[in-house]
């Protein structure tokens, strides 16, 4: 093989190397306290919102300004801010799963998914109290 082709592969292959290390880190799971070690790196935070705190959400003022505070897994709780608009039912997602970097006092997400419940966990509810009901009787 031609030196130059040689060359172009190794580079090739270490560009490959970087980008894959770069995507694969932000895909485990993190604590708050994991992302503050390393300020500047991406993680990836699932937890629970903590819905006795205020939400900051004023879309007449800067609908892409949102606000909300999360418990993550290690019971860490954190101020969260993300210059994405807030999301339709947010208040009712179940937990809550964001990429982004930890700042001075609060964690600026980059991407935020909410995992909202499900319709079929109503229906499965209903099931056991119509259950229920038709055993007492």
């Amino acid at each position: 093989m031609k030196p130059k082709v040689i060359v172009l592969l190794v580079l090739l292959s270490v560009a490959i190397g970087y980008i894959m290390s770069t995507y694969m880190g932000a895909e485990e799971s993190a604590t708050f306290a994991q992302a503050e070690a390393n300020p500047g790196d991406t993680y990836h935070i699932t937890g629970f919102l903590v819905k006795d705190k205020p939400f900051e959400y004023d879309p007449v003022k800067d609908p892409n300004y949102f606000v909300f505070y999360l418990k993550d897994k290690s019971g860490d709780v954190r101020k969260v801010v993300s210059y994405e608009p807030k999301q339709q039912d947010f208040e009712r997602a179940e937990s809550v799963s964001m990429y982004g970097v930890a700042a001075d006092d609060f964690f600026q997400a980059t991407k935020v998914i909410p995992k909202c419940p499900s319709k079929y966990k109503d229906e499965q509810i209903n099931k056991q109290v119509q259950a229920a009901k038709r055993a007492s009787l």
